[in-house]
């Protein structure tokens, strides 16, 4: 059973599958929007990794940066497959 926990990677690599499938959705229903949506939700990962780096520090601001980072991936990866997936039309 501990094989499926990951020694605790699971949370931050749902958290990237749950955005990346969440902006996936958004870009193939909402077409103009979902760049702006998507370049929102990066400025604030971004913050979010710069703060994780300055304010807090230490082992807690690499777990919280860590999050951020997969949550911007996840992010870019549904918007960018979205994105395609629609213009091919399938």
């Amino acid at each position: 059973m501990d094989g499926l926990m990951l020694e605790g990677w699971t949370p931050i690599l749902l958290c990237g599958i749950v955005f990346a499938f969440g902006m996936f959705i958004t870009s193939r229903k909402v077409s103009r929007k979902s760049f702006s949506i998507s370049t929102v939700l990066s400025l604030i990962c971004i913050g979010v990794i710069i703060y994780s780096v300055i304010g807090v520090g230490g082992w807690e601001g690499m777990g919280l940066g860590l999050f951020a980072i997969t949550i911007l991936v996840g992010t870019w990866v549904g918007t960018v497959i979205g994105a395609i997936s629609r213009n091919s039309n399938l």
